[in-house]
C-alpha cells in the first residue's frame, strides 16, 4: 500500500509542476489574512488591541498565511467533478482506494506552496524584525504533531462534504458557506481570543479551531503546556470523528454512485 501511495503522490506531484501557474494564483486567492493585518494595524495604531501589538499582528496573520498553506485541502472540487461527471469509476477499478489518490492530490503542491511563502515570511520579518515569533522547545514539538493533525483533520473534514456529491448536485455552494464558517471559526481573519469569552468557548468546541488556531498559537508561543494538552485532544478527537464521517459516507454513497460504466 505504502508503494502504490508513493507512486500517487510522484503522478499528483507531476501534475502539480505542470499545474504550477494554478498553484500560484491559488496563492494569490489566499492573501486575506494580509489584508487582515493592514486593518487590524490601522485599527490598534500604536497602542495595539486586546494585548496585540503592530508586531504581534504581523506575526499572527503572516503566520496564519504560512499555516494555511501547509495544512490546507483543495480536493473537494477534485471530489466533486468526479462523482458528477462519472469519472470516479476507472479509479474504482484500480488497485487502491481512490480516497488515497485524492490524499496524494492533497499533499502534492504542499513544496511548492511553502516556495512560494517563504518569500512573504522573509519580507514581513525585515520589515519588522520584533514580529519574529520565538516559541519555546515543548510549543516547536507540539507544533511538530499538531500540523500534520491539522492536515489530517482539513483533508477528512473536506473530503466528507465533498463526498455529500453522491447526494446532492450543489455540494461546492456548501463549501462556499463551510468556508465562510472556517474563516472566522478558525482564527484565519480575526484572532480568537478578540472574540468575547462566550463565543470563544463555542468556537473552540467545533473543528476548525483544530485545522488553523491551534498550530498558529503553537507558533507563536501562546499556548501553556495543559492548553496544549488540550489542543492535541481536540484535534485527535475530531480526527477520528470526521475520519469516521468519511469512511461511512464513503461506502454508503458507492452503493448508490451510478455513473456510466460504475
Amino acid at each position: 500500500m505504502l508503494r502504490k501511495f508513493n507512486v500517487l503522490l510522484r503522478a499528483a506531484w507531476a501534475d502539480a509542476l505542470a499545474y504550477r501557474g494554478q498553484v500560484f494564483i491559488w496563492m494569490l486567492t489566499g492573501v486575506l489574512p494580509l489584508v487582515m493585518l493592514a486593518v487590524w494595524r490601522t485599527v490598534g495604531g500604536d497602542g495595539g488591541v486586546a494585548g496585540y501589538s503592530g508586531d504581534d499582528f504581523v506575526a499572527y496573520y503572516v503566520g496564519a498565511l504560512a499555516v494555511r498553506q501547509i495544512t490546507g485541502v483543495w480536493v473537494i472540487w477534485d471530489i466533486e467533478r468526479d462523482i458528477r461527471l462519472g469519472e470516479l469509476s476507472p479509479h474504482l477499478l484500480r488497485p487502491y482506494n481512490p480516497l488515497l489518490r485524492y490524499l496524494a492530490l492533497a499533499l502534492s503542491d504542499k513544496p511548492l506552496r511553502l516556495v512560494m511563502v517563504i518569500p512573504i515570511c522573509l519580507i514581513a520579518l525585515l520589515l519588522a524584525p520584533g514580529a519574529l515569533p520565538r516559541p519555546d522547545a515543548l510549543s516547536l514539538a507540539a507544533l511538530a504533531l499538531a500540523i500534520p493533525l491539522a492536515f489530517l483533520v482539513y483533508f477528512c473534514n473536506q473530503c466528507a462534504v465533498g463526498l455529500l456529491s453522491f447526494w446532492w448536485t450543489q455540494v461546492l455552494a456548501l463549501q462556499d458557506f463551510w468556508f465562510g464558517i472556517y474563516a472566522l471559526a478558525s482564527g484565519y481573519l480575526v484572532p480568537l481570543d478578540l472574540f468575547p469569552p462566550q463565543v470563544t468557548f463555542f468556537i473552540n468546541l467545533l473543528p476548525f479551531r483544530a485545522m488553523l488556531a491551534f498550530p498558529l498559537e503553537l507558533l507563536l508561543g501562546r499556548l501553556g503546556p495543559a492548553q496544549i494538552a488540550i489542543g492535541l485532544a481536540h484535534q485527535l478527537i475530531w480526527l477520528t470523528l470526521l475520519y469516521g464521517a468519511m469512511r461511512l459516507l464513503w461506502s454508503r454513497g458507492l452503493r448508490r454512485y451510478g455513473a456510466v460504466g460504475a
